[in-house]
């Protein structure tokens, strides 16, 4: 008589084979089915695998983050649809930290997980597909009443050698006594798998030096923001925890600059300062390595647009227009199309 197998009976690599083809909502409820498999399907070399399955790569995110006249944080999350297209998936007014009425800064998304920060400074991980929410524990690496917290900027990447997450968050704090910026600058890293902080001090670049990246601007291994005045960029090395400057071309410094990915490359989006009723063409340069820059194409022009919000992994760039219309422009199909009209709450 032939003797039937469970799949429970299964060696555990080919379990793991099986279910990192599945899609999100079914690990969920395999997660409650029992201890065994929540502890695969929790298995950061699972999450991975997953993650880099061709088949579970069918769906990428962008959050639009804005303030409303009501007061309330607006989320925008887009899906690329079967004809690859980013549509808009769902739209929220609301605080996902759950504690302020404003949500300060959006990081990423990096593997589905967003990087979330409010002005009560709240730091959080959030992962749309799953609804998994975690928040972070509380940093003060400085408690001296006299200094007050003035400048930030955050990163968020992978530990190549560990594949663990890690946030950055750099600080600058302004001394009331003396009225002016203490020195150095704070770094508090964050990694996921030990739930836990370690901080530094830093004296070769201040976070009031930076901006913020408008899209995902982590890239194997390192986290990536510009300067203020473009003529340089700095890099988080998340093996080592160091800080890396590179500098960019003098041409940059004249201009408007946006830093983001294209194409796997880190990109700079070069315009000149955008005014109602004026065209505007935007410049894509790739660093093809540290410190070599080479313009890949230009895009537009493009008129009556407010602002760029940010920029998707190939190129897609999200533009406001003077109607609060939001467009994206595909440098592939050279098009822009309508995504919908920004709520007023």
């Amino acid at each position: 008589m032939e003797q039937k197998s469970n799949f429970s009976d299964l060696p555990e690599d080919i379990v793991m084979e099986i279910l990192s083809r599945l899609p999100v909502k079914c690990l969920l409820q395999l997660k409650c089915v029992n201890k065994k498999w929540y502890v695969l399907i929790e298995n950061p070399i699972f999450i991975q695998k997953h993650l880099h399955n061709t088949k579970n790569h069918t769906t990428s995110y962008f959050v639009h983050h804005y303030f409303l006249d009501t007061m309330k944080s607006g989320f925008t999350l887009f899906h690329h649809d079967e004809q690859n297209q980013l549509i808009p998936k769902s739209h929220l007014y609301q605080d996902v930290l759950n504690t302020s009425t404003h949500l300060w800064q959006v990081l990423s998304p990096l593997n589905g997980l967003f990087l979330l920060y409010n002005d009560r400074e709240d730091v959080a991980l959030w992962n749309p597909s799953t609804k998994e929410f975690k928040p972070l524990p509380i940093s003060q690496p400085l408690n001296c009443p006299l200094y007050m917290l003035s400048s930030y900027k955050f990163g968020f990447g992978i530990e190549p050698s560990s594949g663990d997450y890690k946030v950055i968050w750099m600080r600058d704090y302004w001394d009331v006594d003396s009225e002016d910026w203490h020195s150095p600058t704070i770094i508090s890293v964050y990694t996921l798998s030990m739930n836990s902080w370690r901080t530094f001090e830093e004296f070769s670049v201040s976070s009031r030096d930076l901006v913020k990246s408008n899209g995902n601007t982590y890239l194997n291994g390192f986290y990536y923001w510009r300067a203020c005045q473009n003529d340089k960029i700095f890099a988080f090395d998340m093996n080592n925890d160091k800080i890396v400057e590179i500098q960019t071309p003098k041409s940059f410094v004249s201009k408007q600059g946006d830093l983001s990915l294209f194409n796997d490359f880190i990109a700079m989006y070069i315009y000149e300062p955008i005014i109602l009723g004026r065209e505007t063409s935007i410049d894509i340069w790739i660093m093809e390595e540290n410190g070599y820059w080479t313009k890949n194409v230009r895009i537009g022009p493009f008129l009556n647009i407010k602002r760029s919000l940010g920029y998707g992994n190939n190129g897609e760039i999200f533009l406001e227009v003077v109607t609060c219309q939001l467009d994206i422009f595909d440098p592939f199909l050279k098009k822009n199309r309508v995504l919908g009209q920004q709520k007023s709450g």
